[in-house]
């Protein structure tokens, strides 16, 4: 699933804003994971890499912020539904504390990361190592 980001609204305000240095209006990105719950959807994306930061991405951005551009599911995602939250996703990113393990630099949680990362990625026909393409949408350049 590609995505392309339409406009930013920020995660702590939920306020459209005009800019974020986790996500540029106008790049295209691969879709790690939807989660949905009563109140919204959100999506992860991968980190970008020309921003640097300590294990604070991949991020969940909320879904009203992109259009897709690729509707193609990933074959390792599949439904998990907990608590009347509903995640496509990798199996193993479900298991309960797999994101905290990451975050916390549990070595693990970051080789199955990476490893999960590149499928989705290379299935979207992604470069490996590239995070997001960097293509603006026409009228942004």
């Amino acid at each position: 699933m590609i995505v392309r980001c339409t406009q930013i609204i920020s995660p702590t305000s939920g306020k459209v804003v005009s800019d974020h240095p986790g996500i540029r209006i106008g790049a295209e990105y691969p879709v790690l994971e939807v989660i949905t719950t009563t109140r919204q959807v959100l999506l992860r994306l991968p980190e970008r890499p020309d921003v640097l930061a300590e294990r604070d991405s991949p991020a969940l951005w909320d879904a009203a912020m992109f259009s897709v551009l690729s509707s193609r599911m990933p074959d390792c995602w599949v439904a998990g539904l907990d608590d009347g939250q509903l995640t496509l996703a990798p199996k193993e990113w479900q298991r309960a504390g797999f994101w905290d393990d990451y975050f916390d630099g549990e070595l693990s949680a970051g080789v199955e990361y990476e490893r999960l990362r590149a499928e989705i990625m290379s299935q979207e026909g992604w470069p490996i190592g590239a995070n997001n393409r960097g293509h603006e949408a026409a009228g942004d350049l």
